[in-house]
């Protein structure tokens, strides 16, 4: 049987993304076009329309897997078995004998999958979680369970001679631009060059993401200390009820600058009464950030992969 070809993801392929994953009951913040799009280049993302399904691939720790579930059209083992051959051909041409996978399988469709994963010879194991915040709760910061990041947003209101301005492209781009590069060297001096290569791939997100923000439909906000651009936090609508913190970049040297600009930006989703931070990667850093904030609910999701 012959392979289907695949297509890098690009600016037009929008619309037709956002209807497949506008299908998904309750998405992970990684199940959107902007995310799609501006990590395509570090993790090599590629497409095709399968039984009427939209499928992605990308590439992830060193091999090729499917990135999130088939979505929209039908025959779903099927599709599933195809494109568990194309990531075998992708591995296989890049010396890689790596098992072929499905990555963010979302807690909704869980029941499915295990179904699935007998059928196709496979097994369905955790693989991370979203951490999703009751807006409120973050803007308002109330109670003993908050008590040190209300103290950092008190610290940094109380030092710093700041303003809070919606992100607009033509009047900070640049500055958010220099911003992120200056993050990036921060982060580096203050690193030991384990994550270098994660370190150059989400500034390039970054980039990516400020550069496209208009055409990607994100807004956000922009945090200056006397007049310079000192943090930046962008998002997007994830679901009714719903919006997603996809980039947040502050100075590691303003004391509470992410404290404060993380509040700021859930005060710009009145409307929305849960706010996703994304996953954490698997790293333990993150992680404990994260449960800081106290979480309301934890989108779990999994990872499907052939015996």
């Amino acid at each position: 049987m012959a392979l289907h070809d695949t297509r890098g993801v690009s600016l037009s392929d929008r619309n037709l993304f956002q209807k497949f994953f506008g299908q998904v009951k309750e998405p992970l913040a990684d199940t959107t076009f902007a995310m799609r799009f501006i990590w395509a280049g570090p993790l090599k993302h590629t497409w095709a329309i399968i039984n009427g399904n939209l499928c992605v691939f990308g590439y992830d720790k060193g091999r090729y897997v499917v990135w999130g579930p088939p979505v929209g059209g039908t025959k779903l083992a099927e599709t599933l078995a195809e494109c568990f051959r194309i990531v075998e051909g992708m591995n296989k041409a890049s010396g890689v004998g790596a098992k072929p996978a499905a990555i963010y399988i979302p807690q909704c469709m869980k029941e499915e999958y295990e179904a699935l994963a007998t059928t196709l010879g496979a097994t369905l194991s955790y693989w991370t979680q979203d951490y999703v915040y009751r807006t409120k709760d973050l803007v308002e910061l109330k109670g003993p369970e908050f008590d040190s990041k209300r103290n950092k947003v008190n610290f940094f209101m109380k030092n710093y001679g700041y303003s809070i301005e919606e992100f607009d492209f033509s009047r900070h781009a640049d500055g958010c631009l220099q911003l992120t590069e200056l993050w990036q060297e921060q982060k580096a001096e203050a690193g030991d060059g384990s994550w270098r290569y994660e370190l150059d791939s989400e500034t390039e997100v970054a980039k990516t993401l400020l550069k496209f923000s208009g055409e990607l439909g994100v807004k956000g906000i922009v945090l200056k200390v006397d007049g310079k651009v000192v943090g930046y936090s962008l998002g997007e609508r994830l679901a009714e009820g719903m919006c997603s913190n996809i980039v947040e970049k502050t100075l590691p040297t303003v004391n509470g600058a992410a404290q404060f600009i993380f509040r700021e930006f859930a005060r710009l989703w009145p409307g929305y009464e849960f706010l996703n931070a994304q996953d954490d990667f698997g790293v333990d850093y993150l992680k404990r950030v994260k449960l800081s904030y106290h979480p309301v609910k934890l989108i779990t999701s999994y990872c499907l992969e052939k015996k």
